[in-house]
């Protein structure tokens, strides 16, 4: 089978999704490849790129609409589900959160769900600075929900049951938090008070 950059990003999500971050080594890659490292290279630049395009993918799960909605409460709710369809995506594969980190940090454009946020954000009336500093924080918000949820899953020497009224708890706490998140970063938040999580 030919080697191309859909086989070594297939493989690089698989490596992830079964050793974690720490065993995903370009060699490693190579080896599973079945090829040289050094023709890993002709298709990605480096361990870096090769981490910027497993974002992109690990988040392909997690793509909204492209059209952005004009009404306060419709924008509230459509930064809720971009960021909750971010967290759902992260948490299918060890260590997800730490590889779109680092892309965040090296190739921000690897993440379109961060521009997406900002059009939001500024769709909703926020200044450009503000704006991306919002996505910033919603953002880093669900990495940080994401990694939490990995460690607990690490520690219980499982993954969750999420079925299991702890998961649901866990799911209802995350939507709780990104829901605050995005009301703090409004110009005029929609509505009254807060609405309940379930």
């Amino acid at each position: 089978m030919a080697l191309t950059r859909e086989r070594i990003l297939e493989t690089a999500r698989d490596l992830l999704r079964s050793y974690g971050l720490g065993d995903l080594s370009m060699r490693r890659l190579a080896t599973e490849l079945g090829v040289a490292p050094g023709a890993l290279y002709y298709h990605v630049r480096s361990k870096q790129e090769l981490l910027s395009l497993l974002a992109t993918r690990l988040l392909a799960d997690a793509a909204r609409p492209e059209e952005i909605p004009q009404d306060p409460r419709e924008i509230a709710e459509e930064l809720t589900a971009t960021a909750l369809s971010v967290l759902a995506a992260l948490n299918e594969v060890t260590d997800a959160p730490e590889v779109v980190s680092i892309a965040l940090a090296l190739y921000p454009e690897s993440v379109p769900q961060r521009e997406r946020i900002r059009r939001l954000l500024l769709t909703a009336g926020l200044p450009p600075r503000r704006a991306q500093w919002g996505a910033g924080l919603l953002l880093a918000t669900v990495l940080g929900l994401a990694q939490q949820a990995q460690d607990r899953a690490l520690m219980l020497d499982a993954g969750p049951d999420e079925s299991s009224p702890a998961a649901r708890e866990d799911r209802a706490a995350e939507e709780f938090g990104v829901r605050a998140v995005v009301r703090g970063l409004l110009p005029h938040p929609p509505g009254g008070p807060m609405p309940p999580s379930t």
